[in-house]
C-alpha cells in the first residue's frame, strides 16, 4: 500500500513537472524510421538522463526492467502510470526473470528500453547484456540521450542524475541505429564500445544544444 501511494504521487509529481517543460527532438526520425521498415528496438540511454524520457515516451507500450526491491516496486508503479510495461528482476535478484521478460516483449515486436550503465554503475559505461540481447534477437539499438537549457546534476547519486528546471526548455536526441551481427565475443565488445562512444556523442549533442551559437569569425 505504501509503495502504491508513493508511486502515485511519485507520477503525478513528474508528470506535472514534466508538462511545464518545453521539448525539442533531434532525428526523431530515426525510430519512426525503424518502425515504418517494421523493426522493433531497444531504446539506450545513461541511467543519469532518463528523467526527460518517462513523460515523452509515455503509452508507447515500450517494455522496461524495474528491480525487486522498494525502490523498484515504487519506480515500476510510476512507469506502469505513464504506459509503460514493466518487468521485475535486477542483476542481482531475479534477473532471469527480467531478462526473460524483455526477451519475450522483444520477440512479440516491442520495443524495450534499458538504462544501460545501471543498475549502479560504474557511470558511463555500458554493460555488455544490451549487446547480447541485441545480437542474439538481431533487434537493433537506438542511443538516445537529454539535457535542458538550465538544469540541477544531483552530484550525490552516483548516475550524476539530471534534473531541468521546471518551466525551462528540455532536448532529447536520437542516434543512428547500432546493428549487432551475432554474439562472438569480439562482436559484442566490439558493439558496446561503438555504444558507449555513440551515447557519449548524442549526450554532448544534447548538452551544447543550448549553448550559444557564435558566428564564425567570433571568439
Amino acid at each position: 500500500m505504501r509503495a502504491r501511494i508513493l508511486s502515485c504521487i511519485g507520477w503525478m509529481v513528474i508528470l506535472l513537472w514534466s508538462g511545464s517543460l518545453r521539448i525539442r527532438f533531434i532525428n526523431k526520425g530515426v525510430p519512426g524510421r525503424l518502425k515504418s521498415e517494421g523493426k522493433n528496438f531497444i531504446y539506450a540511454f545513461w541511467h543519469g538522463r532518463q528523467f526527460l524520457l518517462f513523460h515523452n515516451h509515455r503509452n508507447s507500450g515500450v517494455v522496461i526492467p524495474a528491480s525487486e526491491s522498494r525502490d523498484g516496486e515504487i519506480q515500476a508503479g510510476i512507469l506502469r502510470r505513464f504506459g509503460f510495461d514493466v518487468v521485475r528482476g535486477s542483476s542481482k535478484r531475479k534477473g532471469d526473470r527480467a531478462l526473460l521478460g524483455l526477451v519475450d516483449g522483444l520477440r512479440k515486436g516491442r520495443d524495450i528500453a534499458l538504462a544501460v550503465d545501471g543498475p549502479r554503475g560504474p557511470i558511463f559505461e555500458v554493460k555488455q547484456g544490451v549487446t547480447y540481447l541485441a545480437g542474439k534477437l538481431n533487434k537493433p539499438i537506438v542511443p538516445v540521450s537529454t539535457s535542458a537549457k538550465r538544469f540541477w546534476i544531483l552530484e550525490k547519486i552516483w548516475a550524476k542524475y539530471l534534473l531541468p528546471v521546471p518551466f525551462t526548455k528540455g532536448v532529447i536526441v536520437y542516434g543512428e541505429p547500432i546493428f549487432v551481427h551475432g554474439v562472438s565475443e569480439g562482436e559484442l565488445e566490439s558493439k558496446r564500445k561503438e555504444l558507449t562512444e555513440a551515447l557519449n556523442r548524442v549526450m554532448k549533442e544534447a548538452d551544447e544544444y543550448f549553448l550559444p551559437k557564435f558566428p564564425k569569425g567570433r571568439a
